[in-house]
């Protein structure tokens, strides 16, 4: 059985629907506050969950405080069908708190407290059963440390590794040779690789750092897949109602993520990962929870 294995934070989401969002010293009225399971790591977890087949089993290694939140965040991703047995309750700690606000556009802005996420050290990882054909993914909410080790144990194990670099930190730069899959916004990849347009010229310069599968998330323009064999290949948005961008980036993981554990090729992968980002985009909050395969299919064969 293969397993995906998902190495990151775990939050308790604080989110208020606004107007418009607030610009620098204003104050302003919201509307529909409502308290929802996220984080990153969390996110995608779920969303592979929801979409992985029998066949493939879903992980979350993460970890949690000392309070309610955490028992809701560990409940929120077991109902999904995620194995949560990798979950680490830390006393003394909050969970991970995430304060967001959403427009009328589905336009957010986010600010994160880590809480239990910032203790993780070197030893993350280590020790979690990974074989080859498993994948890790790994996000960059919990300390970088930790991330290099976990990526490093991954690839020693013979599992392949899919990197979603957000929030960007450039020392990551140096694991980036232990990465078979990396994953970026745009801003991400100008941000971390340099690219300040996408053109053939540009990708092929970031080789020198980078020769895995690149995948390059742009919104509303769809996404850019420059695989390891040196072929680009834009993929066109799914028109979509859009009421709530929070968390569509981690469904697009967590799609691909299980598309890549079907064999699938990466332009495949990350046409299953656009789909599950458009679809997440139509709910409220980081989680769609009816995600499923029927959804996906449908969606990409209109």
């Amino acid at each position: 059985m293969t397993r995906i294995v998902v190495f990151g934070s775990l939050n308790a989401d604080f989110v208020i629907d606004v107007a418009a969002l607030p610009q620098p010293g204003e104050t302003i009225l919201g509307t529909n506050f409502r308290t929802v399971s996220g984080g990153k790591g969390g996110n995608q977890a779920h969303a592979a969950a929801k979409l992985a087949p029998p066949q493939i089993t879903v992980v979350m290694v993460g970890r949690v405080g000392d309070d309610d939140a955490g028992n809701i965040l560990r409940e929120d991703l077991a109902n999904a069908g995620a194995d949560v047995s990798q979950i680490q309750r830390i006393n003394g700690y909050p969970s991970g708190t995430a304060l967001i606000t959403v427009d009328q556009l589905g336009t957010n802005t986010i600010v994160v407290s880590p809480g239990a996420n910032k203790t993780w050290d070197e030893t993350a990882v280590v020790g979690v059963p990974l074989e080859p054909g498993d994948i890790l993914v790994a996000q960059l909410e919990v300390p970088t440390i930790a991330v290099r080790t976990a990526v490093q144990y991954a690839r020693s194990q013979g599992a392949r590794v899919i990197l979603n670099a957000a929030p960007v930190d450039p020392t990551v730069i140096d694991i980036l040779a232990h990465v078979d899959v990396l994953i970026l916004n745009e801003i991400e990849a100008e941000q971390l690789l340099g690219l300040s347009d996408l053109s053939p010229e540009h990708i092929n310069a970031t080789r020198s750092v980078f020769a895995g599968d690149l995948v390059i998330t742009r919104g509303g323009d769809g996404v850019t897949v420059a695989s390891h064999t040196g072929v680009i290949t834009n993929i066109p948005p799914h028109r979509v109602s859009a009421i709530d961008t929070v968390g569509a980036g981690d469904a697009f993981v967590g799609g691909l993520a299980v598309a890549l554990a079907l064999e699938s090729d990466i332009c495949t992968a990350a046409r299953h990962g656009n789909a599950a980002g458009a679809l997440t985009a139509t709910v409220s909050g980081a989680r769609h929870p009816d995600l499923s395969p029927q959804q996906l299919h449908t969606l990409i064969g209109r």
